[in-house]
């Protein structure tokens, strides 16, 4: 389950309904009734905040965002990094459990195990643009 507060119009999560579970985008909470109106593929349809669960983010994921792995030496040099622009995403090498995400001046140093939702957070965060699928 993922806490109420922490989802944002836009954040990609997952829900499930008479077992039956979707991946889809926020578009609209209501935090009085406790539901989420989510949109998977042309489909429409509220959910129960017990109904949501949080999608790991993993490389594949990141592409899925439009972020392409960078073959630039320099940045992979601390660990894996992955590019949107001048966001960077490095999963870093030396402390595993760690992810370094930059962008322009900016940087945050963060538990690499976060899911999907939280990741755009700190990107809408960071940038001021909303991080949808590309």
């Amino acid at each position: 389950m993922i806490r109420l507060s922490e989802i944002k119009t836009g954040d990609i999560v997952s829900a499930t309904f008479d077992g039956t579970q979707n991946t889809g985008e926020v578009l609209d909470t209501d935090r009085a009734e406790r539901k989420v109106l989510i949109a998977h593929g042309a489909q429409e349809f509220w959910y129960s905040n017990d109904d949501l669960s949080a999608i790991p983010l993993t490389a594949d994921m990141l592409e899925l965002l439009g972020f392409a792995r960078s073959s630039d030496p320099v940045l992979n040099e601390l660990g894996a990094a992955y590019v949107k622009g001048p966001f960077i995403v490095r999963f870093l090498k030396k402390d595993n459990s760690k992810m370094l995400l930059t962008y322009r001046d900016e940087f945050r140093e963060i538990d690499k195990n976060i899911p999907v939702h939280q990741f755009q957070n700190h990107y809408r965060a960071m940038t001021n643009v909303p991080l949808g699928w590309s």
